[in-house]
């Protein structure tokens, strides 16, 4: 699959539909960033984590402003593939097909990854969740969950405990599933229990998913100031 690197990250330059396509035939392990501006401006200022987002198996443009930063360097990605939409559809991949269909969640606040699981299997009556665990347990480093989902050999771990976390446990972990699809996944679960209301499609169809949610939790203005940082950054590596 063609990468765009984007301020060093090899971005996947695919459609939703193809990257489906492609992880959901593959055999074995496969290791997912959705990588928003603050996730790869997060990665500039910690060159640990930057190498953790180059050890993976793909990274997505899971923001717009990654997108518009290719379209700055002349190297356009071919759509940008939102975490949330991705976890749909690797569910309705697995209920349409009964195969790879044992799912685990792990993240957010007690009670946030159970109601995601309840409201999941619902809408994908064929899916198996094999497991779920909050983000605020006592096992702080997530030693425990890691070896419980281990375990139960789930095909898809969906990890819900924001960036930088999320990648470094799966990084810690990886060994323990050679044959899941990881993915960290933000603040899907939140929305996939219906704890917060994503963005009306209005929104969404004019790419302001991100101006939804500062208008809806105005307590993010600090980490929407990594958009602007992001694009103006994109434009200095640009031209050198």
């Amino acid at each position: 699959m063609k990468k765009i690197d984007i301020l060093s990250i090899p971005i996947a330059d695919t459609t939703k539909k193809e990257f489906v396509n492609t992880v959901t035939k593959q055999n074995g392990q496969v290791w997912i960033v959705t990588a928003n501006p603050e996730i790869i401006m997060l990665a500039k200022e910690l060159p640990s984590y930057e190498k953790l987002l180059h050890t993976a198996d793909y990274v997505v443009a899971d923001g717009i402003g990654v997108v518009i930063g290719s379209k700055m360097l002349g190297q356009p990605l071919k759509e940008r593939i939102p975490g949330f939409e991705l976890v749909h559809e690797f569910m309705a991949v697995a209920n349409a097909t009964g195969t790879r269909n044992r799912i685990f969640m792990y993240g957010g606040k007690p009670g946030i990854a159970a109601k995601a699981a309840e409201m999941a299997k619902a809408q994908y009556p064929n899916i198996e969740i094999v497991g779920v665990a909050d983000g605020y347990g006592r096992d702080g480093n997530g030693d425990e969950v890691a070896s419980k989902a281990a375990a139960i050999s789930p095909d898809y771990v969906f990890v819900a405990l924001g960036a930088p976390k999320q990648e470094e446990w799966i990084a810690t972990h990886l060994e323990k599933f050679p044959n899941s699809i990881l993915m960290g996944v933000g603040g899907s679960l939140d929305i996939l229990s219906g704890n917060i209301d994503r963005a009306p499609d209005i929104f969404l169809k004019l790419n302001l998913e991100w101006f939804h949610r500062l208008i809806t939790q105005p307590t993010r203005w600090k980490r929407m100031l990594k958009i602007p940082q992001f694009l103006l950054a994109v434009k200095k590596d640009g031209r050198k």
